[in-house]
């Protein structure tokens, strides 16, 4: 049966210098690159820089390449984006830049590698502020109790406070939402995450979990609210979005 050749080439490698555990783990990646694993084969290793020559089924051999084609696109194909930043990144840490190189010998996709520029780092800092969330743990055995919150998918650990807040605090456990307020230590990822390395908590407030509608019935009943308008309840959920209040 004929087949499609692709081939990656590692640089900085050659088949004596390439560790087995390291083309293992570069032949795991490859694979996720380019997909169709069924109808994709490993065939050898050639001479020079390292590079790893997979064969592609015929009746696949079209799919793959329009697969690879895409990988550096807008909408690359699901899992290439992926697939194509581990390679990357096992590339950077082994100080080598590759590619793939397609049948009729035209480098189709580039990796920099070693090139790429540098992540920006920026050093952790101290700023007063709030977090809210649910306390699902909270205790501790010297004189500082220590809390975790979740907040929808992200949990927040390292958080410290004293016994007397702590004791306050315990009866909320699993229940409804609370912000806490303090200092906060944070790190910002060459990515753009931040994440919360500590927090020291000074004060708290229990957040109101009724529906948004429920409480705006409450309010439009005091007399002189001025909430009994139809566009009240578009202003407060306006209002909310802004602020980024649960109400």
């Amino acid at each position: 049966m004929s087949s499609s050749e692709y081939t990656f080439r590692i640089d900085v490698f050659t088949p004596d210098t390439l560790p087995m555990a390291r083309l293992a783990e570069y032949m795991a990646a490859l694979a996720d690159l380019i997909g169709h694993k069924e109808s994709t084969h490993f065939a050898r290793i050639e001479e020079g820089s390292a590079r790893l020559v997979s064969c592609v089924e015929e009746q696949d051999a079209p799919k793959v390449q329009q697969r690879l084609e895409n990988v550096m696109g807008p909408t690359p194909p699901q899992g290439a984006a992926k697939a194509f930043k581990t390679l990357d990144d096992m590339l950077a840490e082994d100080n080598a830049v590759g590619e793939v190189i397609g049948p009729a010998g035209a480098v189709i996709i580039p990796f920099p590698g070693r090139t790429r520029p540098k992540a920006l780092t920026f050093p952790a800092f101290r700023q007063d502020g709030s977090i809210d969330g649910q306390i699902v743990s909270i205790g501790g055995r010297d004189k500082t109790a220590h809390v975790t919150l979740q907040d929808s998918g992200l949990t927040y650990t390292n958080i410290d406070l004293n016994r007397h807040l702590a004791r306050e605090l315990a009866k909320y456990l699993y229940g409804t939402k609370v912000r806490l307020f303090g200092s906060g230590r944070w790190e910002r990822h060459p990515e753009g995450a931040w994440k919360l390395l500590a927090f020291t908590v000074d004060r708290y407030e229990i957040l109101d979990d009724a529906p948004l509608g429920a409480v705006l019935a409450e309010i439009r009943s005091i007399p002189g609210s001025g909430l009994a308008s139809g566009d009240a309840y578009e202003d407060l959920m306006a209002l909310r979005l802004a602020e980024g209040e649960i109400h």
